[in-house]
């Protein structure tokens, strides 16, 4: 591709380099900040969704430099080029994160699908496969995320009682909440 290329899929890729700068910092400052009962699950899936959306970055810019266009890389230009809601401060729960962080994957899937469009009405089928393969990839930690923040289906019934009965008021199965009980059977 010659340099200078204005095809309009540059715009989106821009804008997802950005998103993924700015979603990579919202995960690892959640991660570095969380606290509370459940610190540790919170700690490591949040740095693991960072290295998730830490991958995407270099390609979504390599693929900006084989359409021939620049790939910007300083804060300004990344920050004025997110779509993502620009952080206020830190959320003051550990839900409040969760929640921040579905509305930049929700928006992130958006802006995914009309990359991938404006990709396939230009006929690049290389850009569309990268937004393909990426917005997946954000659709599994938006559903991770989801599942952190609704209540618990309830759980199936054996013997007339729960498999794992669910801690009133978290939504979270209680073998699973800090300084729940260990039963161990036989015992």
């Amino acid at each position: 591709m010659p340099r200078g290329n204005t095809s309009p899929v540059i715009a989106h890729l821009l804008r997802e380099e950005a998103n993924a700068v700015q979603l990579y910092l919202q995960y690892k400052g959640y991660h570095w900040n969380v606290a509370g009962p459940w610190f540790r699950e919170l700690h490591l899936l949040f740095d693991e969704h960072a290295a998730m959306v830490f991958a995407m970055i270099d390609p979504l810019a390599e693929r900006q430099r084989m359409l021939g266009a620049p790939a910007p890389y300083t804060m300004g230009d990344l920050g004025s080029a997110s779509k993502l809601p620009k952080e206020t401060g830190l959320p003051g729960t550990t839900r409040a994160m969760v929640e921040r962080l579905l509305v930049s994957h929700r928006t992130i899937i958006e802006g995914m699908h009309e990359g991938f469009r404006a990709a396939e009405r230009e006929g690049d089928p290389g850009t569309a496969d990268l937004f393909a393969r990426f917005v997946q990839d954000h659709q599994k930690m938006e559903w991770f995320l989801r599942e952190l923040a609704s209540e618990a289906p309830p759980m199936p019934e054996e013997a007339g009682r729960p498999l794992i009965p669910a801690e009133k008021g978290t939504g979270l199965p209680s073998s699973l909440t800090p300084h729940a009980p260990t039963h161990v059977p036989g015992r």
